[in-house]
């Protein structure tokens, strides 16, 4: 992740601080579940690419379109096309709720313990993972929404 403001760390210390207490994403504001979801989703994929955040399971295993909207929300049109993109790659119905299946099909384009380079995922990673872009739409996203985030 690129370095933040403050306002920004104070912001994502309050949302999930807010997470934990209410303890259900879905009775927060709509500005303070998307921050989450970014921040979920873009750190898992910087630190491991898109292979990494579809091994992943999230709470309540939610349809991928919640991330790709959310990356929609802060302005990340193009990386919430890329991840679209992705998420078609799987050729069966909520791969979200499916772990095993997706790892099957996933683990078709590992080798050696990484990813393979001709894997289809990779173009769409390489749109995401790393992407500066992102945090910066993030941190606007924020500052847009300050007054969700009483910090």
């Amino acid at each position: 992740m690129a370095k933040q403001q403050p306002e920004f760390e104070k912001a994502l210390n309050y949302a999930m601080a807010e997470l934990e207490r209410v303890g259900d994403l879905a009775k927060l504001p709509v500005p303070v579940r998307i921050v989450i979801r970014i921040h979920a989703a873009q750190g898992i994929i910087d630190n491991g690419g898109l292979q990494y955040f579809f091994e992943s399971d999230f709470p309540d295993q939610p349809n991928y379109s919640i991330f790709v909207n959310a990356y929609r929300a802060i302005g990340a049109k193009k990386e919430a096309a890329a991840l679209a993109k992705a998420v078609k790659l799987f050729r069966f119905r909520s791969p979200h709720k499916q772990r095993e299946r997706r790892n099957e099909f996933l683990d078709k384009f590992q080798e050696g313990g990484g990813h393979r380079a001709d894997s289809p995922f990779e173009p769409y990673t390489n749109q995401l993972c790393g992407n500066k872009r992102v945090w910066q739409l993030l941190a606007s996203y924020i500052a847009k929404h300050a007054a969700v985030f009483p910090v």
